[in-house]
């Protein structure tokens, strides 16, 4: 049984690319929404390019569609064509939500545009993610995760004080991107349901980004101070952050004055140099040195063990192989398995919103590229087999067309 949740019967015509329109759409397949990936024939989304590939690199099955895209159906639809765009704006007529992450101008030319659609559905509620907005000197830009994470200030303040600045591993604003667009959709199904229509929601990294940055931003604006790279230590907070031990690193969070007890240097406590908050902050670099020469003492267990006599907040700074053998991991059932009908159990990490009692069924495999093509259409569509037949024949002629334009152009 697919998966059945809070958003069952909330059906999704899902245009997201890449990592921010997957990301979102994830989460709303993950509590139920019927999620229709509309996708270009033969290559599908651009982020099936993207490996190491679970088999064959022609399925497009990548690490990033693993991740991001199980609960999907798939089709295959040429939108610069007369029948796929047809059958796209059909799908419109029986769903909830338009969702995408379309550069600037894009949906306009496919005909998935919010003046479009709403004419078609008057009910429907589309979201689009854009990399600086729909407006705007820098509208028609392209972009992408690292790009917003430069621009926004993020990037100026990963890596060590001193040292060149770093893109987070993490793609930061495409996850807070899709994240967004979900409680933007989420609020607007609620709002339908009092008013009947539909609304626009607009979605874009750079804001995104910033958002998350907000305390920072606070922080310039009362001191109007440009902040640097803030190294693996809290740049305001005394002790918390990463610390070396015997054989890696463990994470302290708030811990004054019990760290000086579990590290036996009690006399630290009323030291004139660490004695107030005003102290600690000032003389930061000589407390965190003396801590972290008693933490290089012991082992990571060894300091696990005693935070937990001593009810520290102290983890340790993991491997992803060591994150899966972690016991509480491991107990909240985070890693799943999904099983493909081509490459049997894929592994994968659950969804982190639990909702007791609430969502219910297996989660499906990410598809093959177009894989439900001929389901939709004719279970959801009513789309006769000739008709079907005729608008595969159309995108397999408009492909070899591409094809052929851009061997010319090489």
């Amino acid at each position: 049984m697919a998966i059945k949740g809070p958003l069952s019967g909330v059906r999704v015509v899902d245009l997201g690319i890449a990592h921010a329109g997957n990301f979102g759409g994830r989460i709303l397949g993950d509590l139920g929404a019927e999620m229709i990936k509309v996708e270009p024939p033969k290559y599908g989304d651009v982020v099936r390019s993207a490996g190491p590939f679970l088999g064959d690199p022609a399925d497009g099955m990548g690490s990033y569609i693993i991740a991001l895209c199980r609960n999907r159906k798939s089709v295959a639809l040429d939108l610069h064509t007369e029948s796929g765009r047809e059958a796209f704006q059909d799908l419109v007529k029986v769903s909830d939500v338009v969702y995408d992450n379309q550069r600037v101008g894009a949906t306009d030319r496919m005909g998935a545009d919010w003046e479009t659609v709403r004419k078609i559905n008057p009910r429907i509620i589309s979201c689009s993610i854009t990399g600086y907005g729909t407006s705007g000197p820098y509208a028609g830009r392209p972009s992408y995760d690292d790009i917003a994470q430069g621009m926004s200030g993020l990037t100026s303040l990963i890596g060590e004080p001193g040292g060149s600045p770093m893109r987070s591993p993490v793609a930061i604003a495409d996850i807070a991107s899709g994240m967004f667009a979900v409680m933007g959709i989420v609020t607007a199904l609620y709002e339908r349901e009092h008013t009947g229509k539909g609304r626009r929601i607009e979605i874009n990294l750079l804001d995104a980004c910033m958002s998350l940055m907000s305390t920072h931003f606070a922080n310039y604006f009362i001191t109007e101070k440009v902040p640097g790279s803030q190294g693996s230590k809290h740049p305001s907070y005394p002790l918390l952050g990463a610390f070396q031990t015997k054989d890696g690193y463990i994470t302290l969070g708030p811990c004054w004055p019990r760290i000086c007890r579990t590290i036996d240097q009690e006399w630290m406590i009323d030291d004139p140099k660490f004695n107030t908050p005003g102290k600690r902050y000032d003389n930061k670099e000589e407390l965190e040195g003396l801590i972290e020469k008693a933490t290089q003492k012991e082992t990571m267990e060894t300091w696990q063990t005693l935070a937990e006599v001593d009810d520290l907040p102290i983890g340790p700074i993991n491997t992803l192989d060591k994150v899966l053998a972690d016991p509480q991991v491991v107990h909240n059932k985070a890693a799943i398995t999904m099983k493909h009908p081509k490459y049997g159990e894929i592994l994968n990490i659950d969804c982190p919103i639990k909702i007791q009692d609430a969502v219910e069924g297996e989660h499906t495999a990410p598809p093959m590229i177009g894989e439900h093509t001929e389901e939709v259409l004719r279970e959801i569509l009513g789309y006769s087999e000739e008709k079907i037949k005729k608008l595969l024949e159309e995108a397999e002629k408009h492909s070899k067309e591409l094809e052929a334009h851009v061997r010319r152009q090489l």
